[in-house]
């Protein structure tokens, strides 16, 4: 929540506001190419000191927002926050191997689910 919250947690700050933008920022050099994992190609994800950060649309993730910015662990464990719509969202499975299933089903259903300004 303190990142969420641009480095500050409970009224005291932590950390200056120009460090969370430089850990959820893309660090990554355009001419780095998208970073590859075995055959997957992660298009449009780009990393900040500490998080995978969402730079573009692709068909990677395509329900990711540009501008949201995450990690996963072990056994299929994700989290990911979304500035623009102030969500923070954490799942918590045990699967091996590692997969994106969970996190990929989810995030259009809760991204559905939130309420538009723009709506009527």
């Amino acid at each position: 929540l303190m990142i969420a919250n641009g480095g500050k947690f409970e009224g005291k700050r932590y950390l200056k506001k120009k460090s969370v933008k430089l850990m959820t920022t893309n660090q990554v050099a355009k001419e780095a190419g998208w970073v590859t994992f075995g055959d997957e190609v992660r298009e449009g994800v780009g990393y900040g000191h500490g998080f995978s950060v969402r730079v573009k649309m692709s068909d990677w993730d395509p329900d990711g927002r540009v501008g949201e910015y995450g990690w996963g662990g072990a056994a299929s464990t994700h989290y990911w926050i979304s500035p623009k719509d102030d969500l923070v969202v954490l799942t918590l499975e045990q699967v091996m191997p590692y997969t994106f299933n969970t996190e990929w089903a989810l995030k259009g259903l809760i991204y559905d689910a939130l309420v538009s300004e723009k709506a009527p």
